[in-house]
């Protein structure tokens, strides 16, 4: 069996599909896919690239630790290859961003009060994460 590489990008598609929604449920479907395609996405260019803080965050980076989330934002936020040009620590504060909402959609039944603003907003900090990764490479 061949294996089948799963594009991460497909994700931020099926989110900005649910741009016309008001059903609650789509819309936090939508940001929870925002988050998790930008996360993967930056989280396979450290790895591709091998953009590590040390050698505990290239462990981490290598695991399947929840840890790697985190680790993620703080390699993009601290690393010197990252932040010539302020790039990495955009990155890190967009995806940093997308994980609160993505925790409140996720596990709030109270929150966000305006969840169209809210999808609205992480549809464009998704957009913002995928050009400025697109500029790293």
């Amino acid at each position: 069996m061949t294996k089948h590489e799963f594009d991460w990008c497909d994700y931020y598609e099926l989110a900005k599909s649910y741009s016309k929604e008001e059903n609650e449920a789509k819309l936090r479907t939508g940001i929870s896919r925002f988050y998790n395609s930008c996360f993967c996405m930056s989280r396979n260019h450290l790895l591709k690239n091998k953009l590590f803080l040390n050698k505990k965050s290239k462990d981490i980076m290598n695991s399947t630790s929840p840890e790697v989330h985190k680790e993620t934002r703080n390699i993009f936020k601290k690393h010197p290859n990252l932040n010539y040009n302020k790039k990495g620590e955009k990155i890190f504060h967009e995806l940093n961003d997308l994980r609160e909402y993505r925790n409140m959609v996720d596990y709030d039944e109270n929150n966000p009060q305006d969840i169209k603003y809210a999808y609205n907003s992480c549809k464009s900090k998704a957009k913002r994460i995928f050009e400025l990764l697109k500029e790293l490479n």
